[in-house]
């Protein structure tokens, strides 16, 4: 009696390789997918093979996600009026989503997988939004990471006159940061991914990865300097210990959390 899962799989494995001659998975891997399911007729075939490839991590599938897919994503998010910087930042959460975090599994192939995706990238879209007004934001959490109180009273004084003003530079430098940037910094600090993982989310090596954090991270402080600068403008010796402060203070407070990963 044949298996009906073995024939399931070698079908979705045929029509996969026809329309992804690049892409090479088991069917071993496809039976495990499929393992306790009875819907196994009328799949998209050729989709559900690329999600198997994408959950295994494959890099020939990765790349025909992107070729392929993420134009569908795009559509979706065109669709939802989003700005540029906000429609990059549901792009990359959804890569986390589907590719680091191997959601790309909850597909089932009842459905086309342009389709599913543009449905989640939606769903995706609104969830960042209410995140954006009610969860914790990145320059909130480098504030929350704010080096304790020195015993220095110098600091201590500097750092309770100027509060408003350290936390209105550190907002306004992060929103002058590159999109890029600014999602690394959000992805490496709120959804603690290491330089291994954003490494392989955005295919790169890691040295190249690290080097785009650090340069984030010195950015990030560069701008805050500026516009600390722009804010309080008075020269003086009070000015000039609390660029002294900053210098020092932001830059122990940004390399703790990003050398903590």
């Amino acid at each position: 009696m044949t298996d009906p899962i073995a024939a399931a799989a070698a079908r979705i494995a045929a029509a996969g390789r026809a329309a992804w001659p690049e892409i090479a998975i088991s069917e071993d891997t496809i039976r495990e997918r499929l393992a306790g399911r009875d819907d196994l007729d009328n799949l998209h075939d050729s989709d559900l093979y690329l999600a198997c490839a994408l959950a295994a991590g494959d890099a020939a599938a990765v790349t025909a996600f992107e070729k392929s897919f993420v134009p569908q994503i795009d559509l979706a998010l065109r669709r939802m009026r989003l700005t540029p910087s906000a429609a990059e930042e549901v792009k990359q959460a959804m890569r986390v989503q589907l590719l680091a975090d191997k959601k790309i599994a909850d597909y089932a192939g009842r459905g086309e997988l342009a389709a599913w995706l543009r449905i989640s990238a939606t769903r995706k879209a609104y969830r960042v939004a209410k995140k954006n007004t009610r969860e914790q934001s990145l320059d909130d959490a480098l504030l929350e990471h704010w080096p304790a109180g020195t015993p220095d009273p110098r600091s201590d004084h500097l750092r309770a006159r100027y509060t408003a003003e350290l936390k209105t530079a550190i907002r306004e430098a992060f929103a002058a940061l590159e999109v890029r940037q600014r999602n690394l910094l959000r992805q490496h600090i709120l959804d603690e991914l290491t330089i291994d993982d954003l490494a392989k989310l955005y295919r790169v090596h890691r040295a190249t990865c690290a080097r785009w954090l650090a340069d984030a991270r010195a950015d990030l402080g560069k701008q805050t300097r500026k516009r600390l600068v722009a804010s309080l403008g008075t020269p003086g010796d009070e000015l000039e210990s609390l660029l002294r402060f900053l210098d020092s203070d932001i830059e122990l407070s940004i390399s703790r959390i990003l050398n903590s990963r």
